[in-house]
């Protein structure tokens, strides 16, 4: 079979096609990837597969629990390239890349490889990163738009990256519209760890979080609660579970308009400003009583 690779750093260690697929599969050998990093191979878990068996047939899919299969994080080497070696039998019309945190999934590179010497070019904070590479291949299909659709097979790879790990998160929200800005009826109302008065929002991160401090200030007034985490979490929602213990100090405050900050914080000190994030609200107005 030909191999899609660089002539430069040539790998003895060619894999057997079908040696990583599980029996049983109703499926042709499917196309090989793996990583070659900065000489030595980098195996990684096939995690699905979508493949037209034949012109009378649709394609099969198949697909692994995501990440299920990667069990070792071989250390990036600063300043070299990581090669992506795919064997098949026609090379591929695509082939990306997505980069994720270890701990807390968050996606950190979305890439789109050249599909005749596709390579790894990252920039990587220190820490542990999930890598899925995706290989597309076009088949005939008549009735398909442009007569054609495509095969597909994903691995996944583990990668380390040596160095003191910084936190990193998000948060996705839901995306109702409407009057989103938040009144509190109470220092007590739900609202006040909300990303909006709308919109549930699920915050993941690369490291586990201890606490989240809310600040409600206006001057002189001002308010702080802190909300534990037992055992510490690397995801969670706003707004914080209802059960979630607290401690309050400052105020109580008048009505008016005030300025709020919800901060994400580590067992070891590391802070992330959740209002620093776009469509989690910076203030709030709490109404008379």
């Amino acid at each position: 079979m030909p191999t899609d690779t660089p002539a430069a750093e040539p790998d003895n260690d060619t894999p057997a096609t079908t040696r990583v697929w599980p029996a049983g599969w109703p499926v042709p050998p499917l196309p090989v990837m793996w990583l070659v990093h900065p000489s030595e191979s980098v195996w990684g878990s096939p995690q699905r597969y979508c493949w037209h068996l034949g012109a009378d047939s649709s394609r099969v899919c198949e697909e692994y629990n995501i990440w299920s299969g990667v069990s070792a994080y071989p250390e990036a080497v600063p300043g070299k390239r990581i090669l992506v070696r795919i064997e098949s039998d026609t090379p591929p019309e695509n082939v990306f890349a997505q980069v994720f945190t270890r701990r807390g999934d968050l996606m950190v590179e979305f890439l789109q490889l050249g599909p005749n010497h596709p390579a790894l070019d990252l920039d990587l904070d220190p820490g542990d990163y999930h890598i899925r590479v995706i290989g597309q291949w076009p088949y005939s299909d008549p009735s398909a738009p442009l007569g054609r659709r495509y095969n597909e097979v994903a691995y996944e790879f583990g990668l380390h990256v040596p160095g003191a790990v910084e936190l990193i998160g998000g948060c996705d929200m839901t995306e109702i519209g409407g009057d989103v800005s938040i009144t509190l009826h109470s220092l007590d109302d739900r609202l006040r760890t909300a990303a909006d008065s709308a919109n549930r929002a699920g915050c993941r991160f690369n490291k586990p979080i201890a606490r989240v401090l809310l600040t409600i200030e206006n001057g002189a007034q001002t308010t702080t609660e802190v909300f534990h985490f037992t055992p510490p979490m690397h995801e969670f929602g706003l707004p914080l579970p209802e059960d979630l213990n607290s401690e309050t100090s400052g105020g109580p405050l008048p009505p008016g308009d005030y300025s709020r900050r919800l901060v994400a914080v580590t067992e070891d000190g590391d802070e992330f400003d959740l209002t620093s994030l776009d469509g989690v609200l910076d203030s709030i107005t709490l109404a008379g009583r």
